[in-house]
């Protein structure tokens, strides 16, 4: 079937939703003294953070101001995040199956750089796409295409995502979408994804032959 699998990776490889939800909790109470309930914020997975911001003010400068305050507070929280289980176990049987892996993130090429890291991820990618490299993001197909750039003509790619501009940059891109169920929050959004994953192994079936 596929020999090339792209990877979201907030939801979908790590799990950040405490940390990234719970910072900007901290950051519009202190900044804008406003309280906004958890689930109000998980708009925010899957695209750039400071689009996120354009939700809460529109003057460029305060976007800046918020983001720094919110990256200092999820620093703080980093702990909190975690590798999904099952993941490294999987991405090690798709390089033994000779499959390329890559990955577009909303994620900054620093950012990325830090999570490889700290989480082992060094040598699991072939090609990595931040949210820096492009000038549009999910749910544009920009991210997706400038993988399939570096790709051969003969790949046949699958992208795997949790959250809504996953799946609209997978179609948009005319690529099939994997669904992360154990990163998702679903209410029926996903009706047009074309693979349901319950567990990262349940990947490998898509690669065999």
């Amino acid at each position: 079937m596929f020999n090339t699998v792209i990877f979201d990776v907030d939801g979908t490889l790590i799990d950040t939703e405490y940390v990234y939800v719970h910072s900007l909790q901290q950051t519009l109470q202190e900044v804008q003294h406003r309280t906004v309930p958890a689930e109000d914020l998980l708009f925010i997975l899957g695209i750039p953070g400071m689009r996120a911001l354009e939700k809460f003010t529109a003057d460029p400068k305060e976007r800046q101001h918020l983001f720094a305050i919110w990256l200092g507070h999820a620093a703080a929280l980093k702990d909190h995040a975690t590798v999904y289980p099952g993941i490294h176990d999987t991405l090690a049987a798709l390089h033994a199956q000779g499959v390329t892996v890559g990955v577009a993130t909303s994620k900054i090429h620093e950012e990325m750089q830090t999570e490889i890291t700290r989480f082992g991820f060094q040598g699991a990618f072939d090609i990595v796409v931040t949210a820096d490299m492009t000038a549009k993001h999910k749910p544009d197909p920009a991210p997706l295409l400038a993988v399939m750039a570096q790709l051969p003509e003969t790949a046949r790619a699958v992208y795997i995502g949790d959250a809504a501009p996953d799946l609209a940059a997978a179609h948009a891109s005319c690529l099939p979408f994997a669904l992360a169920e154990w990163g998702a929050h679903d209410a029926g959004q996903f009706a047009a994804a074309d693979y349901r994953l319950a567990h990262p192994r349940d990947i490998l079936p898509l690669v065999r032959s």
